[in-house]
């Protein structure tokens, strides 16, 4: 009997071959490419008589090649078997190779295994037996499974160990500094912070160069445009061909200055990154949309709290001997003056599809959206000269969305669901005079808030009062002290 990963076989014939783990994740199983040389660097290298590897050489292909090997070595029988879940209990899915299968040979049916074989094997049977008494009496009258069953049951009466105080001091110091990533990272697993932040551990990875993030790309073309709309009087006063001439002159900068070698790279990876040039422009345009609908406009970008060149002191709590200091940064602040008062929301940009949920919030995930909010409430009269009104948080999608639609759809139907895929999410003041500075048609057809209006004319949606803003306020608040 011989055990091998596919791409180790030796491509002998024998008897029967059993393959394990046929799903489409794992078979065919291309990994990306990794190392300082890309196909192209490998090309350049060869043309230059330097012996290289093949620079051709197509990874699918190998790949399938070692699956077809792999098929028809058996003489008289082949097993193919897969899990439909993982461990976590998410859903797997089989690979291509058993639909082929079953299509070559339809009398094949496939077999549901309830797993009553693994109690014949002594393995196995000893990890059921911790929840099987029967099992485990069994296993109690063979002498050798002692020391295994003495094991099992030390780390059945296990406990939880804590810290002392004196321990997470020489971790983490009497004043702690923390981002608001890191509070997100407490507060979904101690045990996760504890070794990222307190022993440091460091996932391995590979050496290599990779392209940039969209995320970081569509970041600093949103802070540059509004930061250059802003001085020309905002998005009223700038049409929609200002805005696409914008965009593409910080995208050229962006690839000219951030993008080592982009002249030279290839022409795929150019095609790709041209392709962003229009999704930044869809994006932008979208924004103008919404601002020129609204009273507000942007007062500040990438704001920052704490650190040293911080634009706002971080935000500090005190907890006994110990102290915590959170530093971060807002992707941009709206803001209505208004009665000598500064209404103010957050605005974060989102590439992925993050949205606002009070349940987050309600065990310490995704707060500091709020922190910064509360903490411009604070702090914030003296950086922007006027008493400030803290009147809500927003995600701000910032990608590009394709919706499954009939080809006879009319523009003005697609662009009505375009704006309902990339609505707003987040929490708002319930003010109407306020969600109508926000958005002149919020008290009737809102398009851009996370407001809709019932047919009575009230409003429903992600709104608070002032009230419960104060409240979720203290709330926050509690939070960083618990952390603490």
């Amino acid at each position: 009997m011989k055990v091998s990963e596919i791409t180790r076989n030796d491509r002998h014939r024998v008897r029967v071959l059993f393959l394990l783990g046929a799903n489409d994740h794992l078979l065919p199983r291309i990994d990306r490419d990794g190392g300082i040389l890309d196909s192209d660097d490998r090309q350049a290298l060869q043309q230059r008589e330097i012996p290289l590897s093949d620079a051709t050489f197509d990874a699918l292909d190998n790949e399938l090649q070692n699956i077809y090997a792999c098929l028809v070595q058996p003489t008289e029988r082949l097993h193919i078997s897969w899990p439909v879940t993982d461990v976590t209990g998410a859903e797997l899915r089989p690979s291509f190779v058993v639909e082929r299968t079953a299509l070559l040979f339809p009398r094949v049916k496939v077999r549901h295994e309830d797993g009553a074989y693994r109690l014949t094997l002594p393995a196995t049977a000893l990890c059921a037996a911790g929840s099987d008494e029967t099992l485990w009496r069994y296993f109690q009258e063979q002498p050798r499974y002692a020391p295994a069953l003495s094991a099992m049951e030390r780390a059945r009466h296990m406990e939880r160990g804590r810290l002392s105080p004196e321990a997470v001091q020489s971790l983490y110091g009497k004043s702690i500094a923390m981002s608001a990533s890191r509070i997100d990272r407490v507060k979904s697993c101690h045990f996760g912070y504890f070794m990222e932040y307190g022993l440091r551990a460091k996932e391995r990875k590979k050496a290599g160069f990779e392209a940039p993030e969209v995320g970081t790309f569509l970041h600093d073309l949103l802070e540059n445009v509004n930061r250059d709309v802003k001085e020309r009087g905002g998005y009223a006063q700038v049409d929609d061909e200002t805005l696409r001439h914008m965009v593409k002159h910080y995208v050229d900068r962006y690839a000219a200055t951030r993008i080592d070698g982009y002249q030279h790279k290839s022409a795929r990876f150019k095609y790709l990154f041209g392709r962003l040039r229009e999704t930044a422009y869809t994006i932008i345009l979208g924004i103008a949309e919404e601002m020129r609908q609204s009273d507000f406009a942007p007062v500040a970008f990438e704001l920052s709290f704490g650190g040293r060149d911080g634009d706002l002191p971080a935000i500090t709590v005190q907890e006994g001997g110990a102290a915590l200091s959170v530093s971060g940064k807002v992707d941009r602040v709206d803001g209505w003056l208004h009665d000598g008062k500064l209404y103010l929301r957050v605005v974060d940009y989102k590439t992925g599809k993050k949205s606002f949920d009070l349940t987050d919030i309600r065990y310490g995930l995704g707060i500091q959206m709020l922190l910064y909010l509360f903490t411009l409430q604070q702090e914030g009269q003296d950086y922007f000269g006027h008493p400030i009104v803290p009147c809500g948080v927003l995600y701000q999608p910032a990608r590009s969305v394709i919706l499954p639609r009939e080809r006879s759809i009319t523009d003005e139907k697609l662009k009505a669901d375009m704006r309902s895929a990339l609505r707003r999410t987040g929490l708002v003041l319930s003010e109407p005079e306020v969600l109508q500075a926000m958005e002149h048609s919020a008290l009737k057809t809102p398009c851009y808030l996370p407001v809709s209006v019932k047919k009575d004319g009230s409003l429903s949606g992600d709104i608070a009062t002032a009230a419960q803003l104060g409240h979720l306020g203290r709330y926050v608040e509690k939070l960083l002290h618990q952390i603490t």
